[in-house]
């Protein structure tokens, strides 16, 4: 081999060359400045910049203190304490579940955290954080009218879903008989009913059909249980109005697109509007002119009530929207994979990671805490995601826990249950500006009595999360002011 090979030994260097060096340096500088004076003319130098002057300040604070990370040394003088504070919930966790709490990203319990656990409704929040990322929180869904001409008159209407999943009749959102929580913000059927006879069609000569061809035609998951159908999800299609509820008889149609149509007419009639036909379901033709159209409230708007109320249509239906956004496909399988590809890309571990569908119905669902733990990671208090959800003891699916405590309206989370299944995923805000995320999830006979999982949610971490810190907080350790020298 050509060249020189480093040894890694450095050539010693002798001190008294270096002191003479030192020492003789000013006298060679001082000597240069000399001959370059005395070589330039002896007229009057130019009149020296005015330069502003400031009082001489010095800091406080040392440069090394560890005052200058505030964040760091609050959470480092809490860390034992609250690490302490948190054992009991640890001792909680059984095997087959998972817990993990994090102060600023950095893990203060970890029990479990590879465990892959049935998330039930925390799955929910996988959904509505790629959704937002795919369409976008300004993203509306639009339902259309559309008309065949014939001899120019109106023939068959036609009412064309656009994945709406809060398309719905005055009637239906806020009837506590049929919704557990308001359904709001609803779009409003009513409004394109009128927007129809604002546009002249006053006669229908053929039928009205209700077009649900946006997305596939799976009504239902084929691993929920037979139980659960039209019950706590379903039908699902991209057209539903009402959740497939049929005004009359208050039931779900098994033919949403029907069913839209069905209610749709009762909206035209009321108005004035004579149909020769009947209500159906088909698919639109080509190229026929739009009369009116309804636009829903933004997704961000969507995702509050997907999250707070824990909506099981409202995410199977945005999960066939990402399908049908990032792969022309309206299916749940599109859907599972576009979200799969997300986490991914976002550096979310996915260990033992099972997704079948949009709702947590499923228990072939698996998610471990330390999925869920990263990507609770992307968020922060004011992001979208974060506001949506439901405040301890205030809203949705939080509003009779943790009421009365120290946490009450300042925790956010997404709750998840299933027969034996919990789950409390979420954030707490501290004073100072630090951040608690957590993640519980429980699998174990029985853990869905309130007897079992209150006080592991309300005591064992409740009263854990809501004692830190336990020393100083971060704006107390602040850099000290700035003093004249």
């Amino acid at each position: 081999m050509n060249g020189r090979r480093e040894t890694g030994r450095k050539q010693a260097t002798n001190p008294v060359a270096f002191l003479l060096f030192v020492a003789a340096f000013p006298t060679v500088v001082l000597f240069g400045a000399w001959r370059f004076a005395s070589s330039h003319d002896d007229s009057a130098p130019p009149a020296a910049d005015v330069v502003a002057e400031f009082a001489a300040q010095r800091p406080q604070t040392p440069v090394l203190s560890l005052r200058r990370t505030p964040a760091v040394l609050a959470r480092e003088t809490s860390s034992t304490a609250f690490e302490q504070a948190l054992r009991p919930l640890g001792g909680a966790v059984l095997p087959g579940s998972c817990a993990a709490v994090s102060v600023d990203g950095v893990l203060a319990l970890s029990d479990g955290i590879d465990t892959a656990v049935t998330p039930a409704s925390t799955l929910k929040f996988i959904v509505a954080a790629v959704a937002l990322d795919v369409l976008g929180p300004d993203h509306v869904f639009t339902t259309e009218v559309r008309a065949e001409l014939v001899n120019g008159a109106v023939g068959s209407l036609y009412l064309v879903g656009g994945g709406d999943p809060l398309l719905a009749s005055q009637w239906y959102p806020d009837d506590a008989a049929l919704n557990r929580y308001p359904q709001q913000p609803a779009t409003s059927l009513e409004a394109l009913a009128q927007a129809v006879v604002d546009a002249g069609v006053l006669q229908i000569g053929g039928n009205l059909v209700g077009d649900a061809s946006r997305y596939d035609a799976e009504l239902y998951v084929p691993t929920w249980p037979i139980g659960f159908r039209a019950v706590e999800g379903g039908p699902i299609a991209g057209l539903v109005v009402n959740d497939a509820t049929v005004n009359s008889t208050r039931t779900k149609t098994t033919d949403p697109a029907g069913g839209a149509a069905q209610e749709f007419l009762r909206l035209l009639q009321e108005r004035g509007v004579t149909i020769a036909g009947a209500p159906t379901g088909g698919t639109t033709p080509n190229g026929l002119p739009l009369v009116a159209s309804v636009s829903s409230a933004p997704l961000s708007a969507i995702v509050g009530e997907l999250l707070r109320n824990s909506d099981n249509n409202t995410a199977e239906m945005l999960l066939k929207e990402i399908g049908f956004a990032s792969r022309q496909s309206g299916t749940r399988a599109a859907g599972i994979t576009t979200v799969m590809e997300r986490l991914a890309a976002w550096g979310v571990p996915l260990q033992g990671f099972n997704m079948v569908d949009g709702s947590g119905l499923s228990r072939e669902n698996k998610v471990a805490c330390s999925t869920f733990m990263a990507l609770l990671g992307r968020y922060a208090p004011g992001e979208t995601i974060v506001s949506a959800l439901a405040v301890a003891g205030q809203t949705g699916t939080l509003d009779q826990y943790f009421v009365g405590t120290s946490i009450e309206n300042r925790l956010v989370a997404k709750t998840g249950s299933l027969s034996d299944v919990k789950g409390l995923i979420g954030y707490l805000p501290v004073e100072g500006g630090s951040l608690i995320r957590f993640v519980v999830l429980l699998e174990a006979s029985g853990i869905d009595e309130p007897s079992a999982f209150v006080p592991i949610w309300e005591e064992l971490l409740g009263e854990a999360i809501g004692s830190y810190p336990s020393g100083p907080i971060a704006d107390q350790l602040l850099p000290l002011t700035v003093v004249p020298r």
